[in-house]
């Protein structure tokens, strides 16, 4: 199983231009921003993601997917989610997931455990007006997980609304778990600064992500932040979306 897929599908832009402009630019703007950015934090520590042994591939799972046409493309999206079934110790967890463009464009979110029947939530997302890194935040569906229990979620494409199956759609799971049951404990006090850190070294891949995020909304122009951001997206099988998001420049 493939770690990551691009969606890419028919649109009304030549399939190259997203790509090469997107990152030409994402790449003159950082150039220009270095000497102006601040030093690294030495307080930030490098983290290193170690998957949960339970946390086997899921079947059929894909953090990205789509259909390609006559040399055309919409944007790409993908989940911040690995290609297993990434751990939470919360509740009401925040997903992310990105898109490198702010098109105009119909998406949908849907959650729905892997005991159920119907969604917990299928609902039309705000069409995002930046492109770049987006937040889906449980709280506020008054949706809450319960311990134990598997979910999928997912972000779609809406390309036709009358016809559901020519949607694309982009599909991560996640499970909250207990302290208890992770394979490297969570003891002791954490620091707003080692939290990524800690949860990463549990294997409690969302919540390390909820983190990193925190932090890079109190820092917006911490490198170190963002190279902890892209290392972590990396070692989840993220890699083209982790230099894409290195790729845009800091808002």
């Amino acid at each position: 199983m493939k770690r990551f897929m691009i969606i890419s599908i028919a649109a009304g832009l030549a399939l190259p231009l997203p790509w090469v402009s997107f990152a030409d630019e994402g790449q003159g703007k950082a150039t220009q921003a270095t000497a102006s950015q601040p030093k690294p934090d030495p307080t930030v520590k490098p983290l290193l993601y170690v998957p949960p042994r339970k946390g086997a591939p899921a079947p059929g799972l894909r953090r990205g997917g789509g259909t390609r046409g006559t040399n055309r493309s919409l944007p790409m999206i993908s989940l911040l989610a690995p290609d297993h079934v990434g751990f939470t110790l919360h509740e009401q967890p925040v997903l992310f997931w990105f898109t490198p463009t702010n098109h105009n464009l119909s998406y949908e979110f849907t959650l729905i455990a892997d005991s159920a029947e119907a969604p917990l939530i299928e609902t039309k997302l705000p069409s995002p007006t930046r492109g770049g890194v987006q937040q889906i935040r449980l709280s506020d569906y008054k949706v809450k997980l319960v311990q134990g229990e598997r979910y999928q979620w997912s972000v779609a494409l809406v390309m036709d609304p009358d016809e559901p199956s020519a949607n694309v759609v982009a599909k991560g799971a996640i499970e909250r778990v207990n302290r208890d049951k992770l394979e490297q404990p969570l003891s002791g006090d954490m620091t707003k600064v080692d939290g990524p850190k800690r949860y990463a070294e549990a294997g409690v891949w969302y919540d390390a992500l909820m983190a990193i995020s925190d932090l890079m909304q109190s820092n917006p122009g911490d490198l170190e932040l963002r190279r902890q951001q892209a290392s972590l997206l990396e070692q989840g099988g993220l890699t083209e979306v982790a230099s894409s998001i290195q790729n845009m420049r800091t808002p």
